[in-house]
């Protein structure tokens, strides 16, 4: 690639800091390897020129760039991780970083972090309706503390002297998780990723003449991507570059990983830790159209606190397209079309890219390419473990596990590789419990004939693929075998269910590069570059997104000063946004629909307003016409005409509506979770309480510690590792809802079942407990878990209004929802409003039953929570 002239100034400059301020295609990466190239053709040894950058892609690519430019290896370039892995691996000992250290990373991370969790039972965390669903985000805090080097005794301090007793309470339990966490890691020699950054920094920090060491070893140090670093990488670049002349390059506009740490004020915190540096800014876009950039520029320029940069293009190019269809199928299906004529005029296939804001966007996508015949591949779009051969042996296993797996079985029978193995598979079974799961599988794999079967239906890139994912399969059983006791089938899916769980999951085998469309995620496109870009789902909610919860958000008074503002969402996705829009070389579409799965109308959104104060000129609008999309029904065999719902029922069809025909046409069961059986122990518990209520008796203390303990004994539970966790979650609980009065008042039902009909349909129900109060009654429902969405909370409560009304005549209704674990009580207003926006909801559903619509509504949590993932194969 050869140099514009303000690359080659930026490279040319001489000794001292320097700050390079490039703009979105400006060659922020030619920049480096030409710096690199000076600094080698005036007598500089490559090995004394430390490059550093973040993912290993670009690390590869700078690598690559380097060595051609120099016609040499360039052993010293690489990520932050690698780079400070190896100074561990080398000079660690002297700050304790125990020799032959593992990394611990993925599913085996958070196995760690919940078995502690569990250990601990601190309520703050083990108390919520779903605890297993905080391990992540925990774990997320953890890794910014380290990233923005965070000592745990900040966030102890700040929890022992705030004000918000909620957020003090969780923020002490996080603390003593990580200090058990710390201590398990040290004791089986773990570390994780964050520590090797982080343990480099201290060991600079702490060994001066380490750092020295390390200093005089790289005397030129060149970092790309600035703009992605965190606090610790940034330390960790002022340590071994301060005596030195480090070059960084970064873009602001580009900070697209604040979820990582990352933060656009690194480039601002550069030059207070080298106020002689010097900055160089490069404008000249060297890849897009002038009305992508133009585009762009309009877009961008409403963030505000950017570094200063004008940039700008030469190419000609259309008109950016912002297309607006009718729905979700529309906009999917014109995207192909749209592709199909592109392609047909002779762009190239691989030139091509989808770049979606999550990967739920770029099913329905995927799905009308290959409806068009278009070869695409969907990169990250299934981990490892959601690949259909993998998930084939994993149903193979659970069946040898017990032959009676309806969901399993539903997986195997409805695949052509192992339609016909069940019968084979069930002899397994006798001898599951002496074989080693290694050599089970083994056997398995031999008897069956599974991977014969499998390459026989498959082109021959996918068959080696798969071939691929079995072998890493079994590579995962062994890798279990070697660090645990307890080599039994029974063992090890055990350890499976925990990394299903978990939500982590590797990378399968990578395809083959092939001229295919790509399909990607916005944060997956960052450095690469395509003909024509498609940018779908442009609307309030997607893009942007929504802020995330601040729950688990650290406090700011805990951060380094530059980093203690929370950054604005808004900002951060419309730099993704801008990222994408500036991968586009000539042509650019911006689309949206104004209906997606659901019904409900969305608005488009913000960002296109902003795009179109470029000027009508550089912008083309298009209405997109409806395409008509015949969803087959499936035939509900077997039924009267008459459905019954639930409220479980109707949100479970809301959410997917296969998922409810699995459930509830299918009669594939449901393993209740642990967490599910606790909630029933607590509702016999007050159900029983109330019963020594009406027969006149009061409930102290003691009585209501006896009804619970009576009522764990008569009760199986399914984990009984964290029985001792629940049972004095579910008494503390318990308690608080006695000493606040919640046990005062006579009920006047309890457990009070409903069957009614509604406008065609029948509600079945039941319904926690019906006071009567003064001026009527009120409902109340009792949730274990901390407050629900208010939608499902109305949608619920409304439902048993409509059951108590109808069935037992009463009028008027109060509603009443009892949180245990949060001590809260929450009185739902406008009753008659919401009974009759529920009728309707109800009616609505049972609609779409009636006429066989269970489409799926893939949505990758409620996929991972969904206990028919398995089984389905749009599960994401």
């Amino acid at each position: 690639m050869k140099l514009g002239r303000e690359q080659s100034r930026a490279a040319a400059l001489g000794a001292g800091p320097v700050r390079v301020v490039a703009g979105a295609g400006t060659g922020k990466t030619a920049v480096i390897a030409e710096r690199f190239g000076r600094l080698v053709a005036s007598g500089v040894s490559p090995a004394s020129i430390l490059v550093m950058t973040f993912t290993e892609r670009a690390a590869n690519e700078m690598r690559e760039r380097i060595e051609e430019r120099i016609q040499a290896p360039a052993p010293a370039v690489g990520t932050f991780h690698s780079i400070a892995l190896g100074w561990l691996r080398e000079d660690g000992r002297r700050i304790g970083v125990p020799p032959g250290f593992r990394i611990l990373a993925g599913a085996d991370r958070w196995i760690v972090a919940r078995e502690l969790m569990w250990s601990i039972g601190d309520a703050a965390l083990t108390g919520e309706e779903r605890p297993d669903d905080l391990v992540a985000p925990v774990l997320q805090m953890l890794e910014r503390m380290k990233q923005e080097l965070v000592p745990l005794r900040s966030l102890r301090a700040w929890a022992s002297s705030t004000d918000d007793a909620e957020k003090a309470a969780l923020m002490r339990a996080c603390a003593r998780l990580f200090h058990a966490y710390e201590r398990e890691c040290h004791r089986q020699r773990f570390l994780d990723f964050d520590d090797l950054v982080l343990l480099a920094v201290r060991l600079l920090e702490q060994k001066p003449e380490v750092r020295r060491s390390y200093a005089g070893r790289y005397p030129h140090v060149l970092v790309d991507e600035y703009q992605d670093l965190n606090l610790a990488q940034e330390r960790l670049v002022e340590l071994v570059a301060g005596g030195g002349d480090p070059f960084v390059v970064g873009d602001d506009d580009q900070s697209i990983y604040r979820f990582r740490g990352a933060s656009r004020a690194s480039l601002e915190r550069f030059l207070g830790s080298f106020p002689m540096a010097r900055t160089v800014t490069l404008g000249r876009n060297r890849r897009s159209s002038r009305r992508i950039v133009s585009a762009a520029s309009a877009l961008i320029a409403n963030n505000l606190d950017r570094l200063p940069k004008q940039l700008r293009a030469e190419a000609g190019g259309p008109a950016v397209q912002a297309w607006e269809a009718a729905d979700g199928n529309s906009e999917a299906r014109a995207i192909a079309r749209e592709a199909a004529r592109l392609v047909g005029d002779g762009t190239a296939l691989s030139s091509i890219a989808v770049l979606c804001r999550t990967n739920a966007i770029a099913r329905p996508i995927a799905t009308a390419l290959a409806a068009e015949g278009l070869p695409h591949v969907v990169i990250g779009g299934h981990g490892f473990l959601d690949r259909p051969e993998v998930k084939d042996l994993i149903a193979l296993l659970r069946l040898v596990r017990d032959p009676a797996d309806l969901v399993a079985l539903a997986r195997v029978d409805a695949r052509p590789a192992t339609a016909l193995m069940p019968s084979l598979v069930a002899r397994f079974s006798e001898a599951a419990d002496r074989l080693d799961v290694r050599d089970l599988f083994f056997e398995l794999m031999e008897q069956t004939g599974y991977l014969a079967q499998l390459r026989a239906g498959l082109e021959a890139s996918e068959a080696a693929r798969a071939t691929a994912n079995v072998s890493r399969f079994a590579e995962m059983i062994a890798e279990f075998c070697e660090s645990s006791p307890d080599h039994s089938l029974v063992a090890y899916m055990r350890h499976l269910d925990l990394v299903l769980l978990s939500g982590e999951d590797a990378e399968p085998a990578p395809v083959e590069a092939t001229d295919a469309i790509q399909v990607m995620t916005i944060h997956q496109s960052k450095g690469l570059e395509f003909e024509v870009v498609f940018v779908p789902s442009l609307v309030e909610g997607r893009l942007p997104q929504s802020g995330r919860s601040p729950r688990f958000e650290l406090p700011p008074a805990v951060l380094e000063p530059l980093v203690r503002g929370r950054e604005d969402v808004v900002a951060e996705e419309r730099r993704l946004l801008y990222v994408a829009m500036t991968r586009a070389r000539r042509r650019l579409y911006l689309t949206r629909a104004t209906h997606y799965e659901g019904g409900r109308g969305w608005r488009e959104s913000r960002f296109l307003s902003e795009v179109r104060a470029v000027g009508a000129g550089a912008i083309l609008e298009k209405q997109i016409p409806p395409t008509p999309q015949a969803v087959p029904p499936i035939a509900v065999n077997g039924r009267s005409g008459e459905v019954q719902l639930s409220y479980s029922a109707i949100t479970s069809y809301l959410d997917c509506p296969r998922q409810y025909w699995y459930r509830h046409l299918q009669h594939l069961p449901v393993v209740q979770s642990a967490e599910a059986v606790h909630g029933v122990i607590l509702h016999e518990v007050l159900r029983r309480a109330g019963e020594v209520r009406r027969e006149g008796r009061s409930v102290s203390g003691p009585r209501l510690r006896s009804i619970h303990n009576d009522v764990w004994k008569e009760t199986s539970f399914p984990d009984p590792r964290r029985i001792p966790a629940f049972m004095r979650n579910g008494a503390a609980d318990l308690e608080a809802y006695r000493s606040r009065g919640g046990l005062d008042a006579v009920p006047a039902y309890l457990e009070q079942q409903f069957d009614v009909p509604v406008y065609g349909w029948k509600l079945r129900g039941v319904i926690d407990r019906i006071d009567r109060t003064e001026s009527g009654w009120r409902i109340i429902d009792y949730k274990s878990g901390r407050p629900i969405a208010r939608r499902r909370r109305d949608l619920q409560v409304a439902l048993y209004a409509l059951g108590a009304t109808a069935s037992l005549g009463l009028d008027p209704v109060e509603l009443e929802v009892v949180y245990l674990a949060s001590g809260e009580s929450v009185r739902v207003e406008k009753v008659a409003g919401l009974m009759r926006d529920a009728a309707v909801e109800g009616s609505e559903v049972a609609t779409g039953i009636q006429a066989g619509r269970f489409e799926p509504r893939p949505e990758r949590r409620r996929c991972r929570l969904c206990p028919y993932r398995l089984a389905c194969a749009d599960a994401l």
